[in-house]
């Protein structure tokens, strides 16, 4: 079991879980990267998480829609959910086509459910909320509500989105640019590359890694460092070891040059 503390002063859109899970996570689905990635240490949600600040992404293995589908009904009791905050729904929910299939099922039966609350006393936007899994973390029951004391947009019910298929919250100024980032000032109208790759390894499109070496900054030890990483959706491993070079002073391992210092972790371009 685990909370997610996500209440900050200046969040953008917060993912609020109001729910607590009842059952262990047993890790059921093949795409599991549990032992392939590395976890990283997020404050905010107290706890490590696959991918991370550094990586561009972070997933939660214990809260995710399974597979690349994901089903919604509009709240059938909320009078206030106006044709205008259902076109920010639906708008949102298009933003991520080509990497996760977000449906609105008009019978009802869809696993989520969005509707809107009204509370200005609150600084949160909107949020994901009212979830509940499967012991394969697979998400059986989420709500979405917009808050109608702030103005919507198709980018936060995109956000919001974000979390039902299994993306956490970012935090660190250099993730400024990504769909994902919790805090105001995001620049992103949608999600950038990093969010679609999130995306996929959750969803388990993405499994098998394509690795290489990345120069490892994080560390002071007077000696080049390098990590593995994927070289698609820049996930990191736990291999991290110090160069060992040969008489031309390239890493045998990595093949960087001494001194070099190529992609850096925490370094991402869109």
């Amino acid at each position: 079991m685990k909370r997610k503390f996500m209440f900050k002063a200046v969040v953008y859109i917060l993912a609020v879980f109001l729910m607590l899970q009842t059952s262990p996570y047993a890790f059921a689905h093949s795409s599991s990267q549990e032992g392939i990635l590395a976890k990283s240490y997020m404050a905010e949600y107290e706890g490590y998480y696959i991918g991370g600040e550094d990586v561009g992404w972070s997933i939660d293995e214990g809260i995710h829609t399974n597979g690349t589908t994901l089903t919604y009904s509009f709240l059938s009791s909320d009078s206030y959910l106006t044709s205008e905050y259902r076109s920010y729904v639906t708008s949102g929910a298009s933003k991520w086509s080509g990497t996760v299939t977000i449906t609105n099922k008009t019978d009802g039966s869809g696993t989520g459910k969005i509707g809107t609350v009204y509370d200005p006393n609150t600084y949160i936007v909107a949020a994901f909320c009212n979830f509940s899994t499967n012991s394969s973390g697979h998400l059986t029951s989420w709500q979405i509500l917009m808050n109608r004391a702030y103005d919507q947009s198709a980018t936060i019910l995109a956000h919001e989105l974000g979390h039902a298929i299994g993306l956490n919250d970012l935090y660190a100024s250099k993730n400024s640019g990504k769909l994902m980032y919790g805090y105001t000032g995001g620049t992103a109208t949608g999600p950038t590359s990093s969010d679609k790759w999130g995306a996929k390894v959750i969803t388990g499109v993405h499994s098998s890694h394509s690795w290489g070496y990345k120069y490892d900054s994080t560390t002071s030890t007077g000696s080049n460092r390098h990590v593995k990483y994927c070289t698609s959706c820049n996930g990191l491993t736990n291999t991290v070891a110090s160069c060992t070079y040969n008489s031309s002073n390239i890493c045998t391992v990595c093949g960087i040059p001494f001194g070099v210092q190529p992609w850096s972790i925490g370094h991402e371009t869109e």
